[in-house]
């Protein structure tokens, strides 16, 4: 299975750095912002949890809603893969292969993973990745600074003190 990680590295204004990780090796930088509005993103609410349940008169808001799904996605694609033109090569090469692709979205924010990833869309081809390739999201652990341990152990000293009054 072909491997290609998402990685958050921090949070500037507006948005987040990231990384983008193939398995090949190579590193490439990307900044990555919310493509909907506050007012976007209560319409897709409204549409996934009222809407598709309870379908009502309001067709026209819901086309909208249903429709900024595809844009959201094409604009994350343009983000994550169209901002470096190496990076997008090594996109065009495994694009061949979607069905063997995983791509995991590492993360230490819940706003970097509250970003809608099922919806990456390429604007050249049909449908989301999420229809044919793993998206899984993996919470980015900092590992200890400090590490601390027991350098002697004090249990004998107790023992030894107490068993030797006895011998006496």
């Amino acid at each position: 299975m072909l491997v290609l990680t998402i990685r958050e590295e921090g949070i500037n204004d507006g948005g987040f750095t990231a990384t983008l990780n193939f398995d090949s090796g190579n590193s490439y930088p990307i900044t990555v912002t919310d493509p909907f509005t506050n007012q976007e993103e209560k319409d897709l609410e409204w549409y996934f949890e009222e809407w598709l349940v309870f379908p009502t008169l309001e067709t026209d808001k819901a086309q909208k809603a249903a429709n900024s799904v595809q844009n959201y996605g094409e604009n994350l694609f343009k983000q994550v893969f169209q901002s470096n033109l190496n990076a997008y090569g090594e996109y065009r090469d495994l694009r061949k292969q979607l069905s063997q692709l995983q791509i995991i979205i590492e993360s230490q924010s819940p706003e970097f993973q509250a970003l809608h990833w099922e919806a990456l869309k390429d604007p050249d081809l049909p449908r989301p990745f999420s229809i044919d390739c793993i998206i899984s999201r993996r919470e980015q652990v900092k590992a200890e600074e400090q590490i601390n341990y027991l350098t002697k152990a004090s249990i004998g000293y107790g023992i030894e003190k107490r068993v030797g009054k006895r011998q006496k």
